[in-house]
């Protein structure tokens, strides 16, 4: 049997889709997801808002950066994993205006949160949040 001694990584990464009801802040994020006062876990969401804040960018942008080979939000999710249902919500909040932010965490991300958030398949859908982090290379 052979053993591996020496730096060994095996990043991966996560894309999400983001959108508050409020205007894009610190605040609302953690209003959004129900973190109150000095939760426990608010440095943990403070630290996953940080990672967010640092790799999202609005959806609309996002297509155009990506060689401008998307014609639709509907192809450019699908592309990446996303589901139909997924796609729906997201043509839904576009129609009553709201800004879509996408991205993508990474496990070998600058903070835990992110790696934690990368490894872990999560949504929170309400009227304040749509916040979607299905899509993984785990």
């Amino acid at each position: 049997m052979k053993i591996k001694r020496d730096f060994v990584t095996n990043s991966s990464s996560t894309s999400f889709i983001i959108s508050t009801k409020e205007a894009w802040s610190k605040d609302a994020f953690l209003h959004a997801i129900g973190i109150e006062g000095e939760s426990p876990m608010r440095d943990l969401f403070c630290d996953l808002f940080a990672a967010l804040e640092e790799n999202k960018m609005e959806l609309l942008t996002a297509m155009e950066q990506d060689s401008g080979q998307f014609e639709s939000v509907n192809s450019f999710l699908k592309e990446d994993g996303f589901s139909e249902e997924t796609i729906e919500i997201v043509e839904n909040l576009l129609s009553q205006k709201r800004t879509i932010y996408y991205g993508k965490l990474s496990s070998s991300g600058y903070t835990a949160a992110e790696a934690f958030f990368c490894t872990e398949s999560f949504l929170i859908c309400d009227d304040d949040i749509y916040f979607n982090g299905r899509i993984g290379g785990w």
